[in-house]
C-alpha cells in the first residue's frame, strides 16, 4: 500500500458511497494504491494454512479418511492429518506438519524489517507455500481473506454437523489451534465477571448510581454474593455496582438462518465489588433476560441451572454487541470517512497526512470486503449472529448515528471512561488500565509531532487543506462523522488542542482500540460456549424453564461452533504492521525523529508494565500489549 509522497487524490480516486452500510459513508471502491502487500496475504495464508491443519486434525481424529479431488489415502493416519491437496487452485499439496502450530515463524515477517530470509530458512516449504497462495489470491483478485479460506477448507470435505453431545464437542473442535485460556472455566461466576472488564467486549460495563438500575435485587441477594452484612443501599452509596446493560439490542429481529430459530437477547447483568480496600474482582450479583421486569424475572447464582443459562445469555448478547457495535461500528466504521477525506485533501506530503495514513493502511479494503461479504447476507455474520442480518447491520449504524452516549468526541477514551464513571483505581479493569497507558503514550507522541508543524492556534486556522479536511468529515455529502469539532460545532478545528486529541483519537482507534476488539476474537471468542453468537432456546421467564431446556440447547450446532472457530480464528489472528514502527524515513522533518524514538521506548517501558501485570491477573489480557497492536486497522 503505497505512501509515497503525492498531492491529494483526484476525487475520482477516493469518491464516498452511502448505500452500502446506509447511510454511512464508505469509500465508493478501493484504489489500487489501497489493496493489500503481497506480504499481508502471506501473513493471512499462513492463518489458513494453521485452520486447514486444525481441521485435517479433527477430520483424522473423527475417523475420516476420505482425500478430495478423488486422491487415493495416504498410507498412515500421519499423513492423512498432514497433507493438504490443494490441486483445485493448481497448487498441488503441502505437508502441514511443517508448519509449526504458533506464529513463531511468521512473526519474523515485518513489512519494515523485512525478515522473510530467516522465515524461510526455518520453514522454507510453509513459506514457499504461502508465497504461492498469496500469490493465486492477488493474480485471483480475492477481495477477501475469508474467501481464500473457504476456498481451502471445501477441498477438504470435513464438516461437523449436528447438536453437541456434550460441552466436549466443542473443546474437541480444537486440535492444534490453542483452545482459549478460559474455556476450562468459562461457567465460574469469576471468569464472567472477568469477561466485563477484560474480555472480548469490555467497553459495557457502568457503575450504578440511580436505585432504579438495580435489578431489584434484594439485600439477602446481594449479601449471598459480596458478604454478610452488605446490602443493596450501603454498595450503593459507596460506589461498589455496576452493571452491564445491552438494551442497544432491544430491537433486533431474531433470525433463522442457516440452522433454524435462533435469538439474541438485550439483558442486563449486574455486578458488585465486595466491601474492602486495594483492588478488588467484580462478582456478578444478578440477570434479567430483558429490559422488561415484569416480563423478566431476576435469577442470581442461587438459581443452578437458570443461572447458568442467564450467563449464557449475557455472553450472547456480548458478542452481538461487540461485532455489530464494538468493532465494526466504532472501529472499522468510524475510521473509514477519515481514510477517504484524508486522501480527497491533503497530500502525503501534509505533516497531518504523514501522521494518518500509516494507521490507515489496510481499512479501505478490509472494509470493502466486510460490507459485500461478511455482514451480507448469507455470510458469516448472518450465520452465527443472534438477529437477521438486516438487525443486526441496523445495530452497528445505530451506534454511530443515534446513540446519545457516542461520536466521535464521546468516543475519546477518557471521555468514555468518565461517562461510564469506571475510574474508581478499586475495581480492577485491565482494558481501562492498560489502554490509558497507551492513550497516553499515543497523545504524548501526536502533541510532539504537531508542536513541530503547528506552533499556534493561528496555524491551524490559516492552513487551507486542514480547514478543508475538517468541513469535509461532517458535510453531508462528505465524511457525515458525528461528534468531530470543539465544542460541539461541527467541523470546527481552530486549536492545536483539538487537533492533538483528534489525531489521538484516530490513531488509537485504529490501532489499539481495534487490536482490543479484533485480537480477543482469535483469543478468546473460538470456543462457542465462552461467547456463543447466538441463543438456540428463548429467554427464561421462570426458574422451571431451566430444566426443561438444559443450557446445551442453548449453544450453537457444531456447523455453527466450526464456522466461529475457523473464521475467528482468522480474523483474530493476522498481525500486519506494528504500532510505532513506520518506514524508514517516512518522516522527512527530522525534527520529528526524537520524539519517534521517545514514542517507542515508552511503547517498550509498557509493554513490560503489561507483561507485569499479567502475571498476577484472573487471565491475560494480551490485546493492548504494544508489539500485539497493528498500525492501522487492516483485518
Amino acid at each position: 500500500m503505497s505512501t509515497e509522497p503525492s498531492s491529494p487524490a483526484s476525487s475520482a480516486s477516493y469518491q464516498y458511497n452511502y448505500t452500502y452500510v446506509p447511510p454511512l459513508a464508505m469509500a465508493d471502491s478501493v484504489p489500487k494504491s489501497q489493496e493489500p502487500a503481497v506480504l499481508w496475504w502471506i501473513k493471512v495464508a499462513w492463518e489458513v494454512l494453521l485452520i486447514a491443519k486444525n481441521r485435517l486434525a479433527w477430520k483424522v481424529k473423527q475417523g475420516l479418511s476420505e482425500q478430495p479431488n478423488g486422491a487415493q489415502p495416504p498410507t498412515t493416519e500421519a499423513e492423512r492429518a498432514q497433507i493438504l491437496d490443494l490441486g483445485h487452485l493448481g497448487l498441488g499439496q503441502v505437508d502441514l506438519s511443517r508448519i509449526p502450530s504458533d506464529h513463531s515463524i511468521i512473526d519474523k515477517i515485518s513489512p519494515n524489517e523485512g525478515g522473510l530470509e530467516a522465515a524461510a530458512q526455518d520453514a522454507a516449504e510453509a513459506i514457499a507455500f504461502c508465497m504461492r497462495l498469496a500469490s493465486k489470491a492477488v493474480e485471483q483478485e480475492i477481495k477477501d481473506p475469508l474467501e481464500l479460506l473457504r476456498l481451502v477448507l471445501d477441498s477438504l470435505r470435513a464438516n461437523p454437523e449436528g447438536r453437541p453431545q456434550s460441552l466436549q464437542d466443542y473443546q474437541d473442535l480444537f486440535v492444534t489451534l490453542p483452545l482459549p485460556w478460559a474455556a476450562q472455566s468459562f461457567q465460574e461466576d469469576a471468569t464472567f465477571a472477568w469477561m466485563q472488564v477484560a474480555g472480548f467486549n469490555p467497553l459495557v460495563l457502568q457503575k450504578v448510581t440511580d436505585p432504579r438500575r438495580t435489578l431489584g435485587i434484594s439485600d439477602a441477594e446481594l449479601a449471598a454474593s459480596l458478604g454478610d452484612g452488605d446490602g443493596v443501599e450501603a454498595a450503593l452509596a459507596e460506589g461498589r455496582l455496576y452493571i452491564a446493560d445491552y438494551a442497544r439490542l432491544t430491537r433486533v429481529v431474531n433470525g433463522n438462518f442457516p440452522d433454524g430459530p435462533k435469538y439474541c437477547f438485550a439483558p442486563r447483568a449486574l455486578f458488585g465489588l465486595p466491601r474492602g480496600k486495594g483492588r478488588r474482582r467484580l462478582v456478578p450479583l444478578g440477570i434479567r433476560w430483558g429490559q422488561d421486569d415484569a416480563l423478566f424475572p431476576l435469577f442470581t447464582p442461587a438459581d443452578g441451572e437458570a443461572w447458568l443459562q442467564a450467563k449464557t445469555a449475557v455472553e450472547v448478547a456480548a458478542f452481538n454487541d461487540h461485532e455489530m457495535v464494538a468493532h465494526l461500528g466504532h472501529t472499522h466504521l468510524l475510521v473509514e470517512p477519515f481514510v477517504v477525506a484524508t486522501h480527497r485533501n491533503l497530500s502525503n506530503d501534509h505533516p497531518v497526512s504523514l501522521l494518518l495514513r500509516p494507521h490507515f493502511e489496510g481499512t479501505l479494503f478490509i472494509n470493502n470486503a466486510a460490507q459485500s461479504t461478511l455482514i451480507a447476507p448469507g455470510y458469516q455474520v448472518d450465520k452465527l449472529l443472534g438477529g437477521t442480518i438486516q438487525a443486526s447491520r441496523a445495530v452497528a449504524v445505530a451506534s454511530l448515528i443515534a446513540d446519545p452516549d457516542f461520536d466521535f468526541n464521546k468516543g475519546m477514551l477518557p471521555q468514555d471512561l468518565a461517562r461510564r464513571d469506571v475510574n474508581d483505581p478499586a475495581l480492577e479493569y485491565p482494558y481501562r488500565d492498560d489502554a490509558l497507558l497507551v492513550w497516553g503514550a499515543i497523545e504524548k507522541w501526536v502533541r510532539s509531532y504537531v508542536g513541530v508543524h503547528y506552533k499556534s492556534d493561528a496555524e491551524v486556522q490559516a492552513d487551507a487543506a486542514l480547514q478543508a479536511w475538517s468541513a469535509e468529515l461532517v458535510a453531508q455529502d462528505g465524511g457525515r462523522v458525528k461528534g468531530f469539532g470543539e465544542g460541539g460545532v461541527a467541523g470546527k478545528l481552530t486549536t492545536v488542542s483539538y487537533l492533538v486529541e483528534a489525531l489521538t483519537m484516530l490513531v488509537f482507534t485504529a490501532s489499539a482500540q481495534h487490536a482490543a476488539v479484533n485480537f480477543a476474537q482469535g483469543g478468546l471468542m473460538t470456543f462457542t460456549p465462552l461467547a456463543p453468537g447466538a441463543g438456540y432456546r428463548a429467554a427464561l421467564v421462570s426458574r422451571e424453564d431451566a430444566a426443561l431446556n438444559p443450557l446445551l440447547d442453548q449453544f450453537p450446532p457444531l456447523d455453527m461452533g466450526a464456522t466461529q472457530l475457523d473464521f475467528l480464528t482468522l480474523l483474530g489472528s493476522v498481525h500486519y504492521t506494528k504500532l510505532g514502527d513506520y518506514r524508514p524515513l517516512h518522516f522527512h522533518d527530522l525534527r520529528v525523529l526524537p520524539h519517534l524514538l521517545a514514542f517507542q521506548e515508552e511503547l517498550k517501558k509498557i509493554s513490560a508494565v503489561i507483561e507485569d501485570r499479567n502475571a498476577s491477573r484472573l487471565g491475560p489480557y494480551p490485546y493492548l500489549d504494544p508489539p500485539l497492536i497493528p498500525q492501522s486497522i487492516n483485518i
